[in-house]
């Protein structure tokens, strides 16, 4: 038996992984799903003093209190804060899985690795809506990640949440670049009407050419819900 810690993106909640979840724990899994700070059912605690920082804490508390290593499992956002809990604890990680996420080098931050336009767009909504730092959860998030009208797009706009643009400024030191060391995956998606594509391609190049095996799903940013069985298969195969 395996542990896999799922932790989610931006704008989205621990109830994201309701429909992997189950999938995992009928093979006689275990499966854990951080609450991050200020995000989901802890939503009333946003503030501006959440930080990529504290989510790292979060996660790596929750793997301090496992009995084994874990298979931690960051979607989005969350490829920033697996690599920083892996630098903070490698002893507790067995392997890593990027899910349509970001993988940073050394210092970097979200916005240093989306386009300065997409910036700039995140500023000023922060700006418009979110006394300078909130980034409120929409219907614009679910057209980004490409989610179709049905049943998918219902399901995660009903887990949505406001976030913090103070997480995807905040730089994030990798010195020793624990992760290279580790076994890990990468989960591309791919379908055609996925606006966000772009914007994550790049990591999937960067996984191949560390030499992480990359599967590739007709799904936009949200595989995990539109192709739940595919993404528990890949996960069953590192577990």
């Amino acid at each position: 038996m395996s542990t896999f810690v799922l932790v989610h993106g931006a704008w989205q909640s621990a109830g994201t992984w309701d429909l992997l979840t189950p999938l995992l724990e009928k093979r006689g899994h275990q499966v854990v799903t951080p609450i991050l700070s200020g995000l989901g059912t802890d939503q009333p605690n946003l503030s501006r003093e959440i930080t990529l920082t504290q989510h790292i804490k979060d996660v790596s508390l929750q793997l301090q209190n496992l009995p084994d290593k874990s298979i931690l499992v960051g979607h989005s956002y969350a490829g920033m804060v697996i690599s920083g809990v892996v630098e903070a604890i490698p002893a507790k990680v067995q392997t890593l899985a990027f899910l349509d996420a970001f993988i940073p080098d050394d210092g970097q931050s979200v916005l240093d690795m989306l386009p300065p336009d997409t910036g700039n767009y995140f500023r000023q909504v922060a700006q418009e809506h979110g006394d300078g730092w909130c980034l409120p959860g929409g219907e614009a998030q679910l057209d980004l990640w490409g989610l179709q009208p049905g049943a998918a797009r219902d399901f995660v706009r009903a887990r949505l949440c406001d976030f913090s643009l103070r997480c995807f400024e905040e730089p994030l030191p990798l010195p020793a670049n624990r992760k290279a060391g580790f076994p890990a995956v990468y989960v591309s998606c791919v379908a055609d009407r996925y606006p966000a594509k772009p914007f994550f391609e790049p990591f999937a190049r960067k996984a191949r050419a560390v030499g992480w095996p990359v599967s590739e799903l007709n799904t936009g940013h949200d595989c995990h819900v539109e192709l739940p069985e595919d993404v528990a298969n890949i996960l069953l195969s590192v577990a």
